[in-house]
């Protein structure tokens, strides 16, 4: 009976400390949406990171503007097909 309380007891602490973290990363998301601050990965084609803020990559910014124009102007084309293209074209990916 003791055992079945103190489980009962544990497992109520854990989930009022999962919705205390639920309630804080809630928060600081917000709080990052006020400032303009971007969270998560700085691995975004055609934007750097600077100190929270996306900055447009220009090198980068000219090849996603290619992909979009070659996917635009031909429907069927596949990735291979369009990374092939890239490629002829002098287009990489970040390593190589």
């Amino acid at each position: 009976m003791t055992g079945e309380l103190r489980l009962t007891i544990m497992s109520s602490m854990a989930q009022d400390e999962v919705r205390k973290i639920s309630e804080r990363t809630k928060f600081g998301f917000k709080r990052a949406l006020e400032k303009g601050t971007v969270l998560g990965t700085d691995n975004i084609w055609g934007y750097k990171k600077d100190k929270g803020k996306l900055v447009i990559d220009e090198e980068e910014a000219e090849l996603v503007k290619k992909v979009f124009e070659i996917y635009a102007n031909d429907r069927k084309i596949g990735l291979k097909k369009l990374s092939n293209i890239l490629q002829e074209e002098g287009y990489y990916n970040r390593n190589r």
